[in-house]
């Protein structure tokens, strides 16, 4: 199981390469997790809904997905500049939890009182876990740091799977810990360069196992089955690598498809090429909204809108004359997984 699972982090690192770095799909995989990973913690906006907000003018609702976002490129960046594990760890949670009204503890400091205890609601006998008491948090994290930056022996998708249980049953912050988890167990990969995007959609992969996850962190912290843990961990890694293998593949192919089919039926001015390289970095999209992005008049933005409504390119979704709003509904599909 430690081969596929490297052998899938390997395909989809493959998948990677064949896009720039700064292509709209890698940016699209890294919001979609984001919403994912932000849901599991009780999060209430969906993907979709969150693509539409980022084409109107109020935009709070994102805000804990804009501040998920900035951690992680600020965190990259500290990796890259050799910063110590404990600053990287302290800067993502003050990053994700700096704006949460009314709080009563430091953004980016370990907790300082006992935490509550950690209830499993996912599963049917409310199993619960106590973290260790605050003033041990220092010293577990200490050690915690150590390991991360040890020149351990065990293979990588091995490590991962420890240092996420070990940072999940220590638990040192307040709040917010799954979420600083998920977004270490991205780093991990990427500091080790299994992967150059933080693309992997492990989010959505435990998000669909959520009740067997908990029982197994339970399992682990009751009766040390660090095997059984590993093993589930494995299993999402490669379910996890899989998936997003094939959202890659299945947008690929459609970008080459529906981008033919602007060459073939004449329209591919580069007023077309544009609005089809900005429907797929916002799929969601309005009137105003491409007026502003490409600088095009509204007679122009509705000629371009209409050819790509002939063409079945894009999809209109209100059903009203004004204020309307179009869809790349094929790219939401691939996306969202309802294709």
């Amino acid at each position: 199981m430690i081969n596929e699972a490297d052998k899938s982090l390997f395909l989809l690192e493959g998948a990677i390469n064949i896009f720039p770095s700064n292509h709209s799909l890698l940016h699209s995989l890294t919001f979609l997790e984001s919403i994912n990973s932000l849901r599991i913690d009780g999060y209430k906006t969906t993907f979709s809904d969150a693509l539409k907000l980022l084409i109107q003018e109020g935009q709070s609702e994102l805000n804990p997905v804009f501040s998920y976002l900035h951690s992680l490129s600020l965190a990259q960046k500290l990796i890259r500049d050799i910063a110590s594990s404990s600053h990287i760890i302290k800067t993502i949670h003050k990053e994700i939890t700096h704006d949460i009204p009314g709080v009563e503890f430091i953004p980016g400091e370990y907790r300082k009182t006992q935490s509550g205890t950690v209830t499993n609601s996912f599963t049917k006998n409310d199993s619960r876990y106590i973290p260790p008491p605050p003033e041990e948090i220092d010293s577990l994290m200490h050690d915690f740091e150590n390991y991360i930056s040890s020149d351990i022996s065990y293979p990588l998708v091995v490590n991962a799977a420890l240092i996420h249980a070990q940072f999940e049953m220590i638990h040192p912050f307040e709040t917010k810990n799954g979420l600083v988890g998920r977004i270490l167990f991205h780093l991990h990969l990427l500091w080790k360069k299994r992967l150059s995007a933080p693309v992997l959609q492990i989010s959505s992969t435990l998000n669909k196992k959520r009740t067997e996850y908990f029982d197994r962190l339970e399992d682990l912290e009751k009766n040390n089955a660090w095997e059984s843990w590993i093993k589930f961990f494995l299993k999402i890694i490669i379910e996890s690598a899989k998936d997003t293998s094939g959202i890659i593949k299945n947008v690929s192919d459609l970008e080459q498809r529906d981008y033919q089919n602007i060459l073939e039926k004449g329209f591919a001015s580069t007023p077309s090429l544009n609005l089809f390289e900005l429907i797929f970095n916002k799929p969601f999209i309005s009137l105003p909204f491409i007026t502003k992005e490409l600088g095009l008049n509204k007679q122009t933005a509705n000629v371009l809108l209409t050819k790509f409504l002939e063409e079945g390119i894009l999809e209109e979704t209100t059903g009203k004359q004004r204020n309307r709003i179009f869809v790349y509904k094929k790219l939401l599909n691939i996306l969202s997984g309802s294709q």
